[in-house]
């Protein structure tokens, strides 16, 4: 007789498999520090910090990239007095760095100059910051806004927030992050939304609570997106101004209808659950997951 195992089982198995893995964050580290002693020598840099999912914790395995900040010196960014267009400085950063690695790609993304290596498909995105201030004592910087501007942020300010409502949450926060970020990647073509945009959405939205199953942080997570349709989040910490989801209208209509998708496909597993129906419970977590 077959046995069926419940869904959250299923769900923790999950959310271990999607750990990244010893081997790939070496490597990883390893590109970021020969990058960093690259860009020291063509251009003004004070410093160097990882940012984004693997600062929060709340990295994949193979999908989430290695974002790095690479703090420039004013004087390194500012032309007649004034600031130069974050899209003068990403072209001539991949510039240099395509012929420090002429056998990797390299290319500007968005707020990134990005380095793909070979072999994995993870990248390593290095995002130039510039220092404007302090924020509660922790430094705000000026980055791309991908449209040949720049806006504020603070990873610190931000990872903090993301921390504080973590353990709220009964240090649930982080792997219900990781979970969302396999439901973005687990289709072809991924999903286009933001990996910033879910850990703020999460960590402010307060429906991971201790008491709560992964399955119900989920479902939960997949009606705040189709309820709000999508729509920008502004900064819970006040810095980054409204947070998008996607970067087009386009994007976000595809995401709309993926987060419908979900949430329906959600709220007939949870169904399933107390009639003890599991294995239909986890059909319908894999139609909505992809596991």
């Amino acid at each position: 007789m077959r046995v069926s195992v419940p869904p959250q089982f299923n769900l923790l198995a999950l959310g271990a498999r999607i750990q990244p893995q010893g081997g790939e964050l070496f490597a990883a580290r390893a590109h970021r520090m020969s990058s960093r002693a690259r860009l020291e020598k063509s251009f003004s840099v004070s410093g160097v910090r990882p940012i984004g999912s693997h600062a929060r914790g709340t990295a994949i395995r193979w999908y989430s990239d290695l974002d790095t900040m690479v703090i420039m010196r004013k004087g390194e960014v500012m032309w007649g007095g004034k600031l130069v267009s974050s899209d003068t400085l990403l072209r001539r950063i991949v510039d240099d760095l395509g012929e420090r690695y002429p056998a990797s790609t390299v290319r500007k993304d968005g707020l990134a100059a990005v380095i793909e290596f070979g072999g994995s498909k993870q990248s390593l995105d290095l995002v130039p910051g510039i220092f404007v201030r302090f924020n509660a004592g922790r430094p705000v910087f000026l980055i791309p806004d991908g449209m040949g501007g720049w806006f504020e942020t603070s990873p610190q300010v931000h990872d903090r927030y993301f921390e504080q409502a973590h353990e709220r949450s009964g240090k649930k926060l982080a792997k219900v992050s990781q979970l969302l970020k396999w439901w973005k990647h687990a289709r072809t073509p991924s999903l286009p939304i933001h990996s910033f945009y879910i850990d703020m959405t999460l960590a402010s939205c307060g429906i991971c609570l201790p008491a709560k199953t992964y399955a119900n942080c989920l479902r939960d997570f997949f009606r705040v997106l189709k309820d709000g349709s999508c729509g920008a989040l502004t900064d819970p910490c006040g810095i980054a101004g409204d947070i998008r989801s996607t970067d087009t209208e386009v994007q976000r209509q595809f995401l709309l209808k993926a987060a419908e998708y979900a949430a329906f496909h959600a709220d007939a597993a949870l169904a399933a659950e107390p009639r003890r129906d599991f294995e239909e419970a986890n059909r319908q977590w894999g139609n909505c997951l992809q596991w």
